[in-house]
């Protein structure tokens, strides 16, 4: 029967084999580091900004800062940035292949990283092999959420500016409407105010009557007769113009609100970390890298020579 693994074997493996630990250490730790060279993997710069949302309108119970969050991770700015820095070309990914796209959305996505603080705020972090296009690529992803929020929001209020300008319209043919009628009655019946006519007609019959010629009275009384058949109408007439002037000038009010509304030029997004151009890598961490695999290539080696010491 074999006997049993101890810990006494582990040393006795380790001072047996030290010599040929020494030599797999070395080959792994030189191995690993021409791997994790410039040549096998280039280095990678980080480049971030941290920005607080701001003139975003919530839509439901979400926060700002999540309808912010939503707005930096949509399609929309993904291919915007793909178009702009011909990223397929850059990552080396033939998109007309099968799975093309899938992989150079996978590797964007392993570049681009969008999250939310602690603070409340959004911090967008890009790594890339060239420090500037990383530092590029964060500054056009803020553009490309602004033109975003923008569009979004101008489509909403281009629905509220149809509706404002029929609106308008509406208020001003009614009003257009009783103001052809009661030009009508001035020009035919020289009626301009009911109240005051009808003061200054009477005072006038008055004086006739009393020595004016038998023309005057005549006169001042076919005058009255107008006032009274078409009197009543004007006096509607001229009630219905001025509700529907205030109705047209509040609709005319709103109305502009909203063209300021739609041709606003606005931000969406205050930046309080700026984007900078890196000169420090953040991948591959060589030291990490040799490390880990020197270790790894000592452990195989101590289990194979521990299994084929105790099959012996």
């Amino acid at each position: 029967m074999s006997a049993e693994i101890d810990f006494t074997t582990f040393l006795s493996t380790l001072r047996k084999h030290r010599r040929l630990f020494l030599v797999v250490g070395l080959i792994a730790a030189v191995g690993s580091a021409i791997l994790s060279g410039p040549g096998f993997m280039p280095p990678r710069y980080k480049s971030s900004a941290t920005v607080y949302p701001v003139n975003l309108n919530s839509y439901s119970i979400e926060t700002r800062t999540d309808q912010l969050l939503q707005l930096l991770e949509s399609n929309s700015i993904r291919d915007s940035l793909i178009l702009k820095f011909d990223l397929p070309a850059k990552y080396e990914i033939d998109t007309m292949g099968r799975g093309g796209y899938w992989a150079l959305y996978n590797e964007f996505k392993e570049r681009v990283e969008v999250s939310k603080t602690r603070l409340e705020s959004v911090q967008i972090e890009v790594v890339d092999e060239d420090p500037v296009v990383a530092r590029d690529l964060v500054l056009e992803m803020l553009k490309q959420v602004n033109l975003l929020a923008r569009r979004l929001q101008r489509e909403k209020s281009q629905e509220v500016l149809a509706i404002a300008e029929r609106s308008l319209n509406h208020e001003r043919s009614k009003l257009d409407e009783v103001e052809r009628k009661l030009d009508v009655l001035r020009r035919e019946k020289g009626l301009l105010s009911y109240e005051a006519q009808v003061k200054e007609l009477t005072k006038g019959l008055v004086r006739a009557m009393a020595g004016g010629t038998a023309a005057q009275r005549d006169a001042l009384q076919a005058r009255l007769r107008d006032l009274e058949e078409k009197g009543g109408e004007f006096r509607e007439l001229t009630e219905l113009s001025n509700l529907f002037r205030q109705n047209y000038d509040r609709a005319l009010t709103e109305y502009e609100r909203v063209v300021n509304d739609v041709t606003k030029e606005l931000t969406y997004t205050n930046v309080v970390v700026y984007p900078e151009v890196s000169d420090k890598k953040v991948y591959p961490v060589r030291w990490l890298i040799v490390s880990t695999a020197t270790l790894a290539a000592l452990f195989l080696c101590f289990v194979l020579l521990v299994w084929r010491d105790h099959r012996n």
